[in-house]
């Protein structure tokens, strides 16, 4: 559990920070990307891939921090002798 949370969190924390220097990159931080969506919405539509990657990356990073924290309920109920939750 301890080592799937782990590595959870690594790879959400890789593709969180390639998603957001990606969009930075390609501006999808900027009021005038958003602005101009509409009129360029074909060109702009193949832009918003680090957008995905990046909901991708905090999926795996929040998936990964629920395991971090049941593996840490569980150790200190083995440590402690009584559930904590």
């Amino acid at each position: 559990m301890l080592i799937r949370g782990l590595l959870l969190c690594l790879a959400g924390w890789i593709l969180l920070r390639i998603g957001l220097r990606a969009g930075r990159r390609r501006a999808l931080f900027s009021g005038t990307f958003w602005l101009t969506f509409p009129e360029f919405a074909r060109y702009r539509i193949r832009r918003l891939w680090p957008a995905g990657l990046g909901l991708a990356g905090l999926i795996l990073l929040i998936w990964g921090l629920i395991f971090l924290f049941s593996w840490l309920l569980a150790y200190y109920d083995a440590r402690l002798g009584h559930p904590l939750s």
